[in-house]
């Protein structure tokens, strides 16, 4: 299987770094690899990447929720990014076009479309035929792997996704997801060890702790991090990270992700699957992080 390529409409140069170092992707029981990192602005220019790409397998990171969708412009010019309740209509109308049955600009179904979407019939149709060619009976099967908070609690609209880019299989998250920079430091001269501190609760309010490790092969101490929820929603920051040693860092990084190449720098990138109902979060390799995965 060819690396999958990663489609990012959030502009993060954490979220980047992420899929640069670790090249991989949990989508479950198991890991996929991830290679091209490639930016899109609008659902059209999602559609765009997927149709340049010859991959069957594709992981899209992008802002979401599950009452509309993933939150991206329909295309340019479009004043509207609640994508999610036109994804099915969408699907119907591609499969039409796909089918040879192209609707006039004048059909009552794609001028609803067209409102809906914040533009004129012409641009719908121009989307709508590129989805078309993602319905074509002899394209290839493709599987996504959507990257969105929340996304995966709606599983109708999580299928509407599926019928609208014609995939075998997509994957989502249950709850909030982020992607968090760790910046190992010692911790300060005469303040307790790591597992002492493990063990106290954070000064801070809405703040998660855990400590990892040691590490089972001997080769990192334990590491704490501290993470704060800023908002409640989308906004979460890394108040501090503790390691002995911090040049374990790209070891823990290995050991939390599956891989991790850059080991100039003791700094990497975790995600994390959290639900607000919980104390704690989840780091791809763990039990819990699969749990909060779902599939159509």
């Amino acid at each position: 299987m060819s690396p999958a390529p990663v489609h990012i409409g959030v502009p993060s140069n954490i979220i980047e770094d992420y899929y640069r170092f670790s090249q991989r992707e949990t989508i479950g029981p198991a890991q996929i690899e991830t290679g091209a990192i490639r930016a899109f602005a609008t659902l059209e220019g999602l559609v765009d990447g997927i149709l340049a790409s010859t991959e069957t397998t594709h992981v899209v990171v992008c802002h979401g929720n599950p009452e509309q969708g993933l939150l991206i412009p329909f295309m340019p010019g479009s004043p509207h990014n609640a994508t999610g309740p036109m994804a099915e209509a969408l699907a119907d109308l591609a499969k039409k076009v796909a089918q040879g049955q192209p609707p006039l600009v004048i059909d009552p179904k794609l001028v609803d479309a067209a409102a809906k979407m914040g533009v004129d019939p012409a641009a719908a149709l121009r989307l709508i035929g590129k989805f078309a060619l993602l319905h074509s009976p002899f394209g290839p099967s493709r599987t996504l792997h959507f990257r969105a908070c929340n996304f995966g609690q709606n599983n109708t609209m999580l299928a509407g996704y599926k019928l609208l880019f014609h995939a075998v299989m997509v994957t989502a998250p249950t709850c909030r997801m982020f992607y968090l920079r760790i910046p190992p430091g010692r911790p300060g001269a005469g303040s307790p060890s790591i597992p002492q501190l493990a063990g106290q609760q954070p000064t801070t309010p809405r703040t998660r702790r855990r400590m990892f490790g040691p590490a089972p092969d001997g080769t990192a101490g334990p590491l704490l991090v501290d993470v704060h929820d800023i908002d409640g929603h989308g906004r979460v920051e890394t108040l501090r990270a503790l390691l002995d040693h911090p040049g374990q860092g790209p070891r823990w990084a290995e050991l939390l992700t599956g891989r991790w190449t850059n080991h100039t720098a003791p700094n990497f990138v975790l995600p994390v699957l959290w639900r607000d109902t919980e104390s704690s979060f989840h780091c791809p390799l763990e039990v819990g992080y699969r749990e909060r995965l779902t599939f159509a």
